[in-house]
């Protein structure tokens, strides 16, 4: 009995003096953080749709426009006057040395709602007083004294989704499709969601491809009013030299004049495009395209010199609606005048030329381009003509005109 209760006496000692030398490392380290010139952020998230942490959610300061952020030693570079961290299990954070100032703070999770997500990198980048209202109404703002540790506490709400299909009109699924998600903007045109602040850094799934049986989701939609456009892949990519043990390579293509874009309610334009409204955290599914593979169609011909039909190896060639003039896609000549557009869906357009030139060309000796422009010979004037498209279109030829002199230029 004795014994035992010794042994209780020995453990209870022992755990006090853990727990006490805990807190006295905890203490130390609380005051190594403060005690520096600069502050502490310290918090959680969590998030509202499940009541639970949000792990591994990235937590961003970011100064407040106009701000000037300043602490003992910052001209030595030990402090930042925007810091990131990513919350650990129980949605904790903590950022050491930060210099003194107001910021806002953001936190990002896939899935939930960016506060940054409404805005276009213009606002943000000008910060206008309107801007900066609207942002005061989504995003917490602190200020951090030196010394002092500042507490938050954040909430990430889930975001609004969209989802669909895309399949060819013989059934079968369009895989690889880009999908990009499009905002109706207050004067009614349409823009591309700014999904991307920072190239490579994604708020949120506004852009992505298709899967192998063609459906598409675009995950952290913000509320608002939107369409979805379909592209169709105008990049090659291969892969060679996999056999054999001679060393692999990568081919890469660009093919601009098979960009065709089909919007939501198969509408070659996007002024045509069904528009939806997304509410917060609604999920609404069926939003499913039809590529036309019968009613895309190729258009070819070749831009020539109109004085002798010579061919031009240099210039550009667009392809346009007939009624706004807006235009559908744009390509460069070969070098043997010759062009051509893929995927040009049925109706009343007009080809125009411009920038056409007889040009000196030198093989390139490395690089991805087999040969360049050394000079122009002579350029020549624009031309367009009008172009009904039913069927395939072959044989057409832009005869571009010696171009003007400017006789007033002469002495």
């Amino acid at each position: 009995m004795h014994s035992s209760r010794r042994r209780l006496g020995t453990s209870t000692a022992l755990l006090v003096l853990l727990i006490t030398g805990s807190q006295s490392v905890l203490s130390q380290k609380a005051a190594s953080r403060v005690d520096s010139g600069a502050g502490t952020v310290s918090g959680q998230v969590s998030c509202v749709d499940t009541n639970a942490p949000a792990r591994f959610a990235v937590v961003t300061l970011e100064p407040m426009p106009g701000e000037r952020h300043s602490s003992e030693g910052a001209s030595e570079g030990n402090f930042a006057t925007n810091s990131t961290a990513t919350t650990d299990m129980q949605g904790r954070f903590v950022m050491d040395k930060v210099a003194v100032g107001r910021y806002y703070v953001l936190a990002s999770l896939p899935g939930y709602v960016n506060p940054l997500a409404g805005f276009e990198a213009k606002q943000l980048s000008a910060m206008d007083e309107e801007t900066q209202k609207e942002l005061a109404k989504r995003v917490q703002m602190i200020r951090v004294d030196a010394n002092q540790v500042v507490t938050v506490a954040l909430q990430l709400e889930h975001a609004s989704e969209v989802s669909g299909a895309v399949l060819y009109d013989d059934g079968s699924p369009a895989v690889g499709i880009r999908m990009q998600l499009l905002r109706r903007e207050k004067d009614g045109e349409l823009s591309e969601v700014n999904s991307e602040l920072i190239k490579g850094l994604s708020s949120f799934g506004s852009d992505t491809f298709t899967d192998d049986r063609g459906r598409y989701r675009l995950i952290g939609t913000p509320p608002g009013k939107y369409t979805v456009k379909a592209t169709l892949p105008a990049l090659e990519i291969a892969v060679g030299g996999l056999l054999g043990g001679s060393g692999s390579s990568v081919s890469v293509r660009g093919d601009q004049s098979a960009q065709f874009s089909l919007y939501l309610g198969d509408k070659f334009r996007a002024k045509s495009a069904r528009v939806f409204q997304v509410g917060r955290g609604e999920q609404i599914g069926g939003l499913d395209f039809t590529i036309p593979v019968n009613g895309l169609h190729t258009v070819t011909g070749t831009l020539t010199a109109a004085h002798d039909g010579h061919p031009l190896n240099f210039g550009e060639v667009e392809l346009l609606f007939a009624d706004e003039r807006e235009q559908v896609r744009s390509t460069h000549v070969e070098l043997d005048g010759s062009f051509r557009f893929s995927f040009v869906g049925e109706g009343k357009y007009i080809l125009r030329a411009s920038g056409a030139e007889d040009g000196e060309v030198v093989e390139s000796p490395s690089g991805p381009f087999a040969s360049v422009k050394a000079h122009s010979m002579k350029a020549y004037g624009e031309v367009e003509i009008p172009l009904t498209v039913q069927s395939d279109v072959s044989g057409l030829v832009l005869s571009a005109p010696d171009a003007a002199v400017n006789t007033a230029a002469q002495p």
